[in-house]
Order: C-alpha cells, then sequence, then structure tokens
C-alpha cells in the first residue's frame, strides 16, 4: 500500500487489514476522484459527442502543449531532441500527423532511468509512482500527480466504466496484482474490504478449485456492481465456477477487464458465470494510451487521452489492416510526458467504421500480445502477472518464468554490475510469500530470446494445460 505502516500489515487480523485498507482507500479516494475530476469528466463527455474535425484539431492543440512542454521541463526529451537538431519552434507547429519525425522512446531507456523523464517544474514533492506489470519482463515505473490521476480516472469513467454501464462510484470489486491475502498458503476470506470505496478487493493469488466457494461467497456478501481487474484472473475464477456449477445469485451491471487481451471464448465463461457482459479495456500503467470497448463489441482508442501510431519495422505508419508496432504520445501527464513511447505491444487498425457513430475515436481490430501462461502453485491456484518479482530490483533488468513443474520454477534474470545475494534474497522470498515450498532456480542469462515481434514471453508454462483462452 506504500506506506511504513505496510510491513504491519501481514500480521495484522483480517477485520484490522480491513480497517488499514479502508484508511488507504479513504486517502485514494481523494485523490482519485477529487480536485477537478468532476470537470474532466465533464470533458470527456463533452468530446464523446464530437465529430472526427473537431477531436483532431482539439487533439493537435494539446499535442503542441505537451511537446513544448517536454522540450522545456523533461530533461530526457530535451537532451535527445536538442542532439536530433530538433527546435522548439518545430515543435510548436507539430500535429499528429508530423509524430514520425521525432525519435520513438524505447522503454528500456524509462526503465533505465525514469527520474530523466520527470518534468523539472514539479519538484519531487507530491507525485505518485506505480509499476507496470511487466507482460514484457520486469516492470517500469510510471510517475504522475493527483490531478493527473483524475483525469485518467475521469477518461475511464466515462469511456469504459461509463459506456459499460457502469461507474467507479458504484460498489465494485477487484482482482489485481496488490498483496491484500499476505501469505500464498492461507486461510479464507480471500478478500478484503475497503469501505470506503465500497471495494472488495479479491487476491489474484489464491483462484483454486477448493477456494472458489469462499469467492463467490465474497462476492454475494458485498454484491459488486462493477467488476474490474485482470481479465484472465476473472476467466479463470469464471471457468472454475462453472466447473463446480457455481454462479452469482445476482447481476452485477458490468465487467470492465484488462491487462490480458479478453478472448470472445474468455468472455463467454465469464457471462455464463457471473451473469454479466465483459468489456475490454486496454491501457498501460505510463497512461499513455487508452482504447475501451464499446457497445458494439468494437476497442476504440481515445486521442484526446493519447495518440497512438502503429507503425511498421522502419517507422513508417501501417495501413488498416496491417499489424504494427504501438507507439503512444500522452497528452494527460504533467509529469511524465511520454512522446513516441514504445508500450511492446502490437496492434492492427479497423478497415471499417464502427456502427456506434463515434467516429472522432479510432476502432483497433486487436491488440496482439498480452496473453502470457500461467504459473499453478502445487496446491492447485493458478495465478498470473508477475511484476511484483521485479520491483525495486534496480539491477534486474528482464526477467523469465518458467514452470517446470508444479513444484519447480526456473527464473531466467539478464542483470546489470551489481546483482547479488541480497536481490536473489529479497526475490526467492517474493515467490515463497506467494506459492508457498516450492523449488526455484535463479539462472543469470546473457539474453533472453525474443519473439519475431521483438518480446519476449514473460512467463512460461510446460505443464500440461487445463482449458485455455482460445478453447
Amino acid at each position: 500500500m506504500g506506506h511504513p505502516l505496510e510491513k504491519f500489515y501481514p500480521y495484522a487480523p483480517v477485520w484490522l487489514q480491513n480497517v488499514g485498507i479502508s484508511v488507504y482507500g479513504l486517502l485514494y479516494r481523494h485523490e482519485r476522484l477529487g480536485g477537478g475530476f468532476a470537470r474532466h469528466v465533464a470533458g470527456f463527455r463533452a468530446r464523446d459527442e464530437w465529430g472526427a474535425t473537431q477531436m483532431q484539431d482539439y487533439v493537435d492543440r494539446e499535442l503542441q502543449r505537451v511537446l513544448v512542454r517536454a522540450f522545456d521541463q523533461v530533461p530526457y526529451y530535451q537532451r535527445r531532441w536538442q542532439a536530433a537538431g530538433i527546435t522548439r519552434q518545430q515543435l510548436q507547429q507539430m500535429t499528429a500527423a508530423d509524430l514520425p519525425k521525432l525519435p520513438v522512446t524505447p522503454k528500456q531507456d524509462l526503465r533505465a532511468a525514469p527520474d530523466d523523464f520527470v518534468a523539472r517544474d514539479l519538484g519531487r514533492q507530491g507525485l505518485h509512482h506505480y509499476y507496470s506489470s511487466g507482460s514484457t519482463g520486469t516492470p517500469v515505473r510510471s510517475v504522475c500527480t493527483s490531478e493527473d490521476h483524475r483525469r485518467y480516472i475521469a477518461a475511464r469513467e466515462v469511456r469504459s466504466f461509463g459506456w459499460a454501464g457502469s461507474s467507479v462510484r458504484r460498489p465494485r470489486s477487484m482482482i489485481g496484482g496488490r498483496l491484500v491475502v499476505p501469505r500464498g498458503v492461507a486461510r479464507p476470506p480471500f478478500y478484503r474490504y475497503n469501505w470506503a470505496e465500497q471495494q472488495v478487493y479479491f487476491s489474484a493469488y489464491h483462484i483454486a478449485p477448493e477456494h472458489v466457494a469462499g469467492y463467490v461467497r465474497g462476492f454475494h456478501k458485498h454484491r459488486p456492481r462493477l467488476l474490474t481487474g485482470y481479465a484472465y484472473s476473472h476467466y479463470l475464477l469464471a471457468r472454475m465456477m462453472t466447473e463446480q456449477g457455481r454462479t452469482l445469485e445476482y447481476a452485477p451491471e458490468a465487467a470492465v477487464l484488462g491487462s490480458e487481451k479478453l478472448t470472445p471464448p474468455m468472455k463467454r465463461v465469464i457471462r455464463q458465470a457471473f451473469g454479466v457482459r465483459a468489456y475490454e479495456e486496454y491501457g498501460a500503467v505510463e497512461n499513455c494510451m487508452l482504447a475501451t470497448e464499446c457497445e458494439c463489441g468494437r476497442l476504440h482508442v481515445s486521442p484526446d487521452f493519447g495518440v497512438v501510431e502503429l507503425v511498421d519495422a522502419a517507422g513508417e505508419p501501417v495501413r488498416p489492416g496491417v499489424e504494427g508496432r504501438v507507439i503512444c504520445t500522452a497528452l494527460l501527464s504533467e509529469a511524465q510526458p511520454l512522446i513516441r513511447y514504445e508500450v511492446g505491444d502490437a496492434g492492427v487498425w479497423a478497415q471499417a467504421r464502427c456502427a456506434c457513430g463515434r467516429d472522432q475515436l479510432p476502432v483497433l481490430r486487436e491488440i496482439v500480445g498480452r496473453l502470457e501462461d500461467v504459473v499453478v502453485a502445487p496446491d492447485g491456484r493458478e495465478l498470473v502477472r508477475f511484476h511484483w518479482v521485479f520491483v525495486d530490483l534496480p539491477h534486474v533488468l528482464e526477467g523469465q518464468v518458467v514452470q517446470e513443474s508444479l513444484e519447480h520454477l526456473t527464473l531466467n534474470l539478464v542483470v546489470h554490475r551489481g546483482y547479488g545475494p541480497a536481490e536473489e534474497q529479497v526475490i526467492r522470498a517474493r515467490f515463497a510469500q506467494r506459492l508457498g515450498p516450492i523449488q526455484l532456480t535463479i539462472r543469470v542469462v546473457p539474453e533472453i530470446p525474443r519473439t519475431d515481434r521483438g518480446k519476449f514471453r514473460a512467463v512460461i508454462s510446460r505443464l500440461q494445460p487445463k482449458g485455455g483462452r482460445n478453447e
């Protein structure tokens, strides 16, 4: 929870953990929904009604503002652009169509020196730090102000939750990466409750057939109307529910799910178990882009959140229907504006308009990537998302988890000079905390093999799969 008291959390009784989470939730609610949140929501709602030309004019104006600010205040871009001969005057006249004239920002540059991307005029006080889910390896640190955070949530309130017929203010659930149940081998309940936000937070690390009844009891007790969090964790739980003939006794309003690709078979299983339609949400903790599913089932990019380009190997824009690397330029971040940032995924623009009529919001036919294998604990729990392994380990560049058997994992690491026993001990403790007693082999390797898209698989399972995303 990012607070000194967090170290006492694992040893507190469940009721006290709920109190601590609720106090934190009260502060977090103000950070996200206070300040100018209502004004930002009104702006996104108004732009939902705009035409394509009006939206493009708005995006170009905002882009010029962001580019000039990055040149003036962000050390990384000031240094890089000046070295490339790019002037402030040129940036003042650029439109979204001109973005390919600027160099791409590789993810490894942000990972290596995140402070170089923070605007100098903000200082270092009052900034919030978050970590990516590490779908392509080690996590990236993202920095924002409270007002940045409110803008991000306002966009989701309108384009994610609003389009799905719900709201962030409704009682909601989350299956995500926080270690709310602090031990891998633990007794129920496998959730904690945040009274301040009417949020029940389910553990993503304890989903197992023998725990399903406890998860369902948590849903029935707190009756969240909006389901959020990891797409594949919801699918895992839903699959186990259907295998046991369990469904919810009430109907939520919507499920808005992300972090992994949400396939049609996954949606069908989630609807069968939870009695609700699942909407896909695609974004990044770096908050440089947002794509959300409309009522017609199409994935729309919000250019007023971040400009998205799909480019080929030479950096040239690809045509609709052709796969390209996802490059994004953030428009909402004052603290850490990212320009032409490569998120590490690939995507395909749609060739046809969407029947919903939102022509000002481009349509992605699909996002390629963000599908990981699952690690199964010895007691049957199924886990996804392993970014927590590498947080605050400065000498670990990349990591890959390979499940050899139920009791044996191999961790392949690419490291900086300075990596040693202390960081290895932290890694072993984190695996033991979440998975219980296992055999962990740690291998330091010169590199991790890439796919033909330049990515590597962050999690590989050699177990015989049970079910699957494309079943």
